[in-house]
């Protein structure tokens, strides 16, 4: 047996419900309140965070304020304050400090340390881990409290701080994998969102431990590339670490229908608008998407629907309105209240390869190229909407200019 199986060399480290309970630290009334933190004190926004007693109703960040008053009647909204959060983050770091060096801030919320020499035994790491845990609370406050993931890997301490909330501590050793894994959904782990979801859903992989067995060259063709190696190395505790690198993965949008619209050809309609914005930033970016994904959620318990297409890489918005046009044919005709589109397989321009075998390698592919940019322009200069492909529905019309548009979040960004 390897010496090394049975150790660990990171804590990673994510304070609980960060925002709420740096508001509630600051006011006694809010504490074992369900409280959550919005960004203006209105129903049509969402929650930026939620309290552990605002969890417990179901709420999560991106509730929607009116739906989270459905669960919990008696709930508490609390405005924002970021550099009020910024100055607990110092904080914390300060706190974790006095017990061992903070080596990587990977948000606002989470650190990690890595472990040394004796430290690195579980029984140290342990003891490190609860006094990190006590000396946050002696110095920031009693209501700061904190998951943390002792593993061999920074990526195996996000996954484990993430299995026992709140004021966890998780431990995994390459001795307890993989069957550690094998009672956390997909999603559960970093970095497996819904779209991948889906992706590894349709090579017959819907469970932790089919993801374990996967060998590496199945989740290299699921991943699109050497990504799926590094996972399968990361889920078997290699010490890795993902590459940093400035490219962008992905450009989305999505948005929250409003109650007019709420239809599948208003959603359909607005996804329109939703992917020219999309489009518009990936040119801006100076990058060619290969992959195009459908998201929509819709009421009652109907849950949610994902689709994707994929193509010779492009920026042309006419070419991806087509695609988005053919995933609609199979959207099940349910009520949605969310509608959202993404953009993935992102190639830098310096290494765009055009496609030789479209229309000779020029006319409809090169024109189409041609003309998007000039929409870009005129609209930069006379206002988003001023032109666009395919704007027939003049209820679109007018959510396009109002200012809920103009706001869309950005998702799925990794």
């Amino acid at each position: 047996m390897n010496i090394d199986s049975a150790f660990v060399n990171w804590l990673f480290l994510d304070l609980n419900s960060f925002f709420a309970s740096c508001e509630q630290q600051e006011n006694p009334e809010l504490r074992g309140r369900p409280i959550i933190v919005v960004q203006m004190e209105t129903d049509s926004t969402c929650a930026i965070a939620a309290s552990r007693e605002a969890k417990k109703f179901g709420i999560k960040t991106g509730t929607m304020v009116w739906e989270a008053k459905k669960l919990c009647p008696h709930l508490k909204l609390v405005k924002a304050r970021h550099q009020n959060y910024v100055d607990y983050h110092h904080r914390v770091i300060e706190a974790i400090d006095t017990c061992l060096p903070v080596e990587k801030v990977c948000s606002i919320d989470e650190m990690a340390c890595r472990l040394t020499g004796k430290e690195r035994s579980v029984p140290l790491a342990r003891a490190l881990a609860h006094k990190v845990k006590a000396a946050i609370r002696a110095r920031v406050g009693e209501y700061m409290t904190s998951s943390i993931g002792l593993a061999p890997s920074l990526f195996l301490g996000k996954v484990g701080s993430d299995m026992q909330k709140p004021d966890g501590l998780v431990v995994i050793t390459k001795e307890d994998l993989p069957h550690i894994l094998h009672r956390l959904e997909l999603t559960d782990i970093y970095g497996i969102g819904r779209q991948m979801e889906h992706r590894l859903n349709h090579a017959g992989i819907t469970t932790v431990a089919q993801l374990m067995q996967a060998p590496r060259d199945k989740l290299r063709r699921v991943w699109g590339g050497i990504n799926g190696v590094l996972y399968y190395e990361l889920l078997h505790g290699a010490d890795l670490q993902f590459p940093s690198s400035s490219e962008t993965h992905s450009v989305s949008h999505q948005h929250v229908l409003e109650p007019a619209l709420r239809t599948t050809d208003g959603a359909r309609q607005f996804s329109q608008h939703l992917l020219a914005k999309a489009v518009e930033r990936l040119r801006n970016k100076d990058y060619y998407g290969r992959h195009l994904g459908l998201f929509l959620s819709w009421t009652g318990d109907y849950g949610r629907y994902w689709d994707e297409t994929d193509f010779h890489e492009t920026q042309s918005t006419d070419f991806l309105l087509t695609r988005l046009a053919k995933l609609w044919h199979s959207v099940p005709d349910f009520k949605p209240v969310k509608v959202g589109v993404v953009l993935f397989g992102l190639v830098p321009a310096a290494r765009h390869q055009p496609d030789l075998f479209a229309d000779n390698g020029v006319s409809t592919l090169a024109r189409r190229h041609r003309l998007s940019p000039i929409i870009d322009r005129i609209n930069r200069r006379y206002g988003r909407g001023a032109i666009a492909f395919g704007l027939q529905d003049a209820q679109i019309r007018h959510f396009t200019g109002h200012a809920a548009f103009q706001r869309v979040p950005e998702r799925w960004e990794f």
